[in-house]
């Protein structure tokens, strides 16, 4: 392993903690097992995968899995390096889209993976020079980071990033432990091919644009100081800033300043983590979110010889329940909030998650997905961190192909959320799911009372998703946007009105039973819209009855002023209505929806033009437009069974 360049851009200083003690940063349960003092004493060399000079690991790899990778790499090769052009950076001030710039951007990290795990897969010349080239070039970009996080507290938005100011953004940072990885990895090949020269400027930008900025500032609002509560963004970043301090700063005091500042900073995070292990940010979010802070864990653990171990915390030790809850079947998963329905990413996250946790379900979900196709295999190969853990994930690639767990039921309390079941270890018959929660929630969609269920393995009745990411998604337009809404997340429309965003807009008296028959969960939700829909009360129980083999959906509420009220039901599968009864053809099935207190079921179709959409479902979905019979006060039943 070659030994990392010193950067002169500052000089060293202590890290010290806050003054403020209100302040959580750098008060929270992480620092105290690990203070700077503590960190400075122990912290050393990290070293959790082989280089490319270190033969043996790579040879002993499965024929299939070298073989694949290599194809792979070997169309990297061939591949043209995409251009960043400023033009189509400054789409997204001038029209909204951040997708074109995007498919560049991290179209040269991805060829930049495939290039070096070619490297280490064949330990060939050949690669060498392309990963140089793909080095050289990603060191030249005005920014590391993508058009919508280009903040400034020098300049208000521009089209192009402002040079004088280096941001730390998620895809900064990512690039920056990029090109660390890459080093790490390729060690005194580099050199060789670009000279000491080269293995400077490339430790020279990880240190400007990253490390110097970090411990020359405190308002990074992903540090999450001042009480701002964290997101995903806190331990993703942090877990790219620490692979590219441990693996490119060797000033010892500098080097535990940088590692220090992002325990303080991780604190915030570790702070609001549910007890229950939910994440409110959807399941693709978790494996950037909570397995983003198992990676620094892990990170920080290898590096002090065991000495930094952040695991035995209460809230660590649940993370990994909520993705397997989500899994649906195959690779679909229940949706909430932006993250994704079907599982697209590496599944060597999952077992890591669970060998770190030790949670077998975890284990054995990852080992499921790792064979089942991936219909959108490109969204799994732009990180080279989790691509060396796809093939180097201690007992994941020699274990044998399994069956999902499919659990049962699992209630989140904390996140109030159920997923349940008709049997264990089957995804035949129904799966419900119901949220209640608040509508202030990071990437938040507003649904609270939301639904999904599925019938064999299938989805029936969804929430939508998120489309591409656009300008508006994270605006205050967001709720312009049609699947952001309650409307479209099974939830009433009253008065015309459907719900706010906030944490006041939440549901309350939540109640979560088991009984012989089968499982409930009821919330009153009626807090959730804006007041003035003269409705005192609407509440909802969602009950998935095993013994029937039925769901059952019960919406009981009291106006104060003869309010309009639709219910509105977005389906997977197109419904063909016969009075007050609806039935849906899934996969080979007949599914029969009785509804109990309607004047009238109507349907609508919802043409879809976003590509994550149509991926998803296909180039519809429908709605279901049920009104009651009664306004003022009222009850509906909605009995799906097959």
């Amino acid at each position: 392993m070659i030994m990392p360049v010193r950067s002169a851009v500052t000089e060293p200083r202590p890290y010290a903690l806050p003054d403020d003690p209100d302040l959580p940063y750098g008060r929270g349960e992480l620092t105290a097992l690990m203070p700077p003092s503590l960190v400075r004493s122990v912290l050393g060399d990290w070293h959790p995968f082989p280089t490319v000079d270190e033969r043996e690991p790579w040879r002993n790899l499965p024929d299939q899995v070298r073989d694949r990778s290599i194809e792979t790499a070997d169309q990297a090769l061939n591949e043209p390096w995409p251009d960043l052009r400023a033009s189509v950076f400054a789409d997204f001030q001038r029209n909204g889209n951040r997708s074109r710039f995007e498919l560049s951007h991290f179209g040269r990290r991805r060829i930049l993976r495939d290039l070096v795990l070619g490297a280490g897969l064949t330990a060939e010349d050949r690669f060498t020079d392309p990963i140089m080239d793909a080095v050289w070039s990603i060191s030249e970009e005005s920014f590391w980071g993508v058009p919508a996080h280009s903040f400034s507290r020098r300049h208000v938005r521009l089209p192009l990033p402002a040079t004088d100011e280096p941001v730390i953004d998620l895809f900064a940072a990512e690039t920056g432990a990029q090109l660390a990885w890459t080093r790490y990895l390729m060690g005194d090949r580099l050199i060789a091919a670009g000279g000491d020269a080269f293995d400077a400027r490339v430790v020279g930008e990880i240190d400007r644009r990253l490390i110097t900025p970090l411990l020359e500032r405190d308002d990074w609002f992903w540090l999450s100081q001042q009480g701002r509560t964290p997101n995903n963004w806190n331990p993703w970043v942090c877990s790219n800033l620490l692979v590219a301090t441990l693996f490119t700063e060797n000033d010892a005091d500098r080097r535990a300043a940088v590692v220090s500042k992002i325990i303080a900073a991780l604190d915030a995070y570790v702070d609001q983590l549910l007890p229950d292990g939910g994440c409110s940010e959807g399941q693709s979010y978790w494996a950037v979110g909570p397995a983003k802070l198992l990676d620094c864990l892990d990170a920080l653990r290898g590096a002090s010889d065991g000495q930094l171990d952040g695991f035995a915390l209460p809230a660590v030790a649940a993370l990994s329940r909520y993705p397997v809850a989500m899994h649906v079947d195959g690779r679909d998963m229940i949706q909430h909030a932006d993250g994704h329905g079907q599982w697209l990413l590496e599944s060597s996250v999952l077992h890591r998650a669970g060998r770190l946790l030790g949670d077998p379900q975890a284990e054995q979900l990852s080992i499921f997905l790792r064979d089942a196709a991936n219909p959108r295999p490109e969204r799994a190969r732009t990180n080279l961190w989790r691509g060396l853990s796809e093939i180097f994930e201690p007992g994941f690639l020699e274990a044998p192909a399994t069956d999902a767990p499919l659990i049962k039921e699992r209630w989140f309390p904390d996140l109030q959320v159920l997923v349940a079941r008709e049997q264990q270890g089957s995804s035949d018959g129904f799966l419900l799911c119901m949220k209640a929660g608040h509508n202030a929630e990071h990437h938040n969609q507003n649904d609270v009372g939301g639904l999904s269920i599925a019938v064999d393995g299938h989805p029936l009745i969804v929430d939508p998703g998120v489309g591409v990411y656009s300008k508006k998604t994270f605006s205050p337009q967001r709720y312009e946007l049609w699947e952001m809404n309650s409307d479209w997340h099974c939830l009433p429309i009253i008065d015309g009105t459907v719900q706010s965003a906030g944490a006041e807009f939440a549901a309350r008296s939540v109640q979560q039973v088991d009984d012989d028959q089968g499982v409930s969960v009821s919330a009153e939700l009626i807090d959730a819209w804006p007041s003035g829909t003269g409705m005192d009360s609407y509440r909802r129980t969602a009950r998935l009855d095993r013994a029937r083999r039925q769901v059952v959906i019960t919406d009981v509420w009291q106006g104060n002023g003869s309010p309009t009220v639709v219910l509105p039901l977005t389906c997977a599968r197109e419904p063909r209505i016969d009075g007050s009864a609806v039935t849906f053809g899934v996969a080979g099935s007949s599914v029969t929806l009785r509804v109990d207190g309607a004047t009238s079921i109507r349907s609508e179709t919802k043409q879809l033009d976003d590509p994550n959409l149509i991926g998803l479902w296909g180039p519809e979905l429908w709605r279901l437009l049920i009104t009651p019979q009664a306004v003022d006060h009222g009850r509906l039943e909605l009995t799906f069974t097959r």
